[in-house]
């Protein structure tokens, strides 16, 4: 124990150093044992060498990625790509997935989005200053105003920003020109309007996929995306002849100028073209979807008690739910009279089961009160799951009844309906699924 608790290195040994002087002098956050900023060290040492490992990584990875043609296209022959011009992608598709830093990608987007952000003072002060006036590089800027360049622009900041050199000085005044020139319709500006800081992760550390999935859903509602799958999927043979045909009628009324404008960014003529098989590959197309029927409430005036009927295994489980809103927020649920996590014997996965139709409807158990019945002729076992699922049946009915807009989610996450075909449950004498029972004998 005493060798784990003694450094082992130079580097361990200054940094325990450095933990106790930061203890010692009262620091917020600081372990207060010696073996926890011994632990404080060794996960140090052991984050550093992953981030050196993961910049490694990306070195030998950027060097083995053929980049030669073109911005984004791969270098190799026509053969081995099978004559196809696949590109890379300018997003991930999955976490994890490598792309060339050169890309306008998440990377460069980034800094982008950081840039911008904090560039936007400087563009609005521009843009009232200026009158609204606008122009389309630095070159033209600098040819609208007699006797400036960048080099006396950098000395003006360079003298009233005293922390910056002339170099630096000099490199502001080229990356702000560059934002205010860049034209407000690139893609690039697209894009970061249509992906927020925050969900890039600016908060967070670089390199990490933050918040995939909310980017991710913002990400897929481009047209750059969508069109990106549609030649995918096209590529797969996802097509038929109606969409060849739907495709071709595209084609064809665009003008050529029209075409020659779309194909300016290098996709949206593929978009046009293809705008109704993306819809269709990605199952965007509700056209033969049927939608939910919306009823009436079913509320007893006098009570305010709505009433739920759930039945399974072919009607031997009935179940009817009582339900009425609990205004104190207190509310419980009773099965045959009986507290649900009794009546369960606190089996939780038969709890869940039950209160599944709140979660789905975003409702709180505990704003009524639930009373649950049997209906059939004899009172089974109902410490089962088919049980539990007649008895879900009739809350979820009870709840569309009560709140006839719950009624959207719950149809939808099929809560509101049952398998018929669903094989029945065992019982005694059960001998297979068949009609054949095995004959009573008393042994």
């Amino acid at each position: 124990m005493k060798a784990l608790m003694s450094p082992r290195s130079a580097r361990q040994a200054r940094l325990l150093r450095l933990a106790n002087q930061l203890s010692a002098s009262g620091a917020p956050g600081v372990p207060k044992t010696d073996g926890e900023r011994m632990v404080w060290v060794h996960s140090h040492i052991r984050a550093e060498a992953d981030k050196q490992l993961s910049r490694e990584e990306e070195v030998a990875r950027e060097q083995i990625m053929p980049l030669g043609v073109g911005q984004h296209a791969i270098a190799t022959h026509g053969q081995s790509s099978h004559g196809n011009l696949f590109q890379f992608r300018e997003f991930p598709m999955y976490p994890g997935e490598y792309i060339p830093p050169q890309h306008n990608a998440l990377s460069s987007l980034r800094d982008d989005l950081r840039m911008d952000l904090s560039a936007q003072s400087i563009k609005q002060a521009w843009m009232r200053v200026s009158g609204g006036s606008y122009f389309q590089s630095s070159s033209e800027y600098y040819a609208s105003v007699d006797g400036l360049d960048a080099e006396q622009l950098g000395e003006i900041i360079s003298a009233s920003l005293p922390g910056f050199n002339r170099y630096e000085s000099k490199a502001l005044v080229t990356r702000v020109l560059e934002l205010l020139s860049k034209p407000g319709d690139s893609p690039a500006r697209k894009l970061g309007r249509t992906i927020s800081a925050e969900a890039v992760g600016l908060d967070n550390a670089p390199g990490h996929y933050t918040n995939f999935l909310e980017w991710m859903g913002r990400l897929t509602e481009t047209r750059a995306f969508k069109t990106e799958h549609a030649l995918f999927q096209f590529s797969r043979r996802k097509f038929n002849r109606d969409d060849v045909r739907v495709m071709f009628e595209n084609y064809s009324l665009m003008s050529k100028a029209a075409l020659q404008q779309s194909a300016s960014d290098s996709y949206s003529h593929f978009y046009h073209v293809l705008k109704d098989f993306s819809i269709k590959v990605a199952g965007e197309d509700t056209r033969h979807q049927v939608g939910v029927r919306i009823d009436e409430a079913e509320v007893d005036v006098d009570t305010g008690v709505s009433v739920g009927l759930g039945q399974a295994d072919n009607k031997k489980y009935i179940f009817t739910a009582i339900l009425r809103e609990n205004k104190d927020r207190n509310g419980q649920v009773f099965l045959h009279g009986r507290p649900l996590h009794v009546a369960f014997d606190n089996r939780s996965w038969l709890m869940e089961k039950v209160l599944q139709p709140f979660d789905e409807a975003k409702l709180d158990f505990r704003d009524f009160d639930v009373s649950i019945i049997s209906e059939g002729k004899h009172s089974p076992f109902i410490g089962n799951g088919i049980a539990a699922s007649a008895v879900r049946l009739a809350v979820a009915n009870a709840i569309a009844k009560m709140l006839p807009l719950t009624r959207i989610p719950l149809k939808k996450s099929g809560l509101l309906s049952y398998d018929r075909r669903a094989e029945p449950g065992q019982f005694p004498g059960f001998l297979d699924g068949k009609k054949a029972h095995r004959r009573f004998a008393k042994r």
